[in-house]
């Protein structure tokens, strides 16, 4: 495992998207215009991704059609944590602010985050964050998978 923000430094320059580039095989739904994946780099247990399959940055990019869907997906996904998990806090992230405010991807997603806080993060909070590695992820994708299908 690496720090989140070693990692996260590679795409600020903007030339490498993640979610551009996510692996088939880590993907635990996949819809028309969105897919669901884990947190490669979780606040928590069972912390997952819903991301739109095009490149947009911004929430008011998204059609009427991929609005529908993603809400779809936050409720399917919120219903099936909630078998595990007495809070679920939705949020969003879009845009990249050049100020350090934690925005780390160039590309719009949601987190779904159960019984965790969602706080401003400082420097300490954001240091000890963790970005699994290909062996890690592929592990965690499987537990999710099975947990969560």
């Amino acid at each position: 495992m690496a720090r989140y923000w070693d990692i996260a430094k590679k795409f600020e320059n903007g030339h490498f998207c993640p979610f551009c580039n996510e692996k088939k095989q880590d993907i635990i739904e996949s819809r028309k215009y969105f897919y669901v994946v884990p947190a490669r780099a979780p606040y928590c247990k069972d912390h997952i991704l819903i991301v739109p399959k095009r490149h947009v940055c911004l929430l008011k990019a998204l059609t009427h059609e991929e609005i529908i869907q993603m809400f779809q997906l936050v409720e399917k996904r919120d219903k099936k944590l909630r078998k595990y998990h007495k809070n679920i806090s939705l949020l969003l992230r879009d845009g990249l602010s050049k100020e350090k405010i934690w925005k780390s991807v160039n590309h719009l997603h949601f987190h779904l985050i159960p019984d965790h806080a969602v706080y401003v993060m400082d420097d300490q909070h954001s240091e000890n964050r963790n970005f699994l590695d290909d062996a890690n992820y592929k592990q965690l994708v499987d537990k999710t998978r099975k947990k969560f299908k």
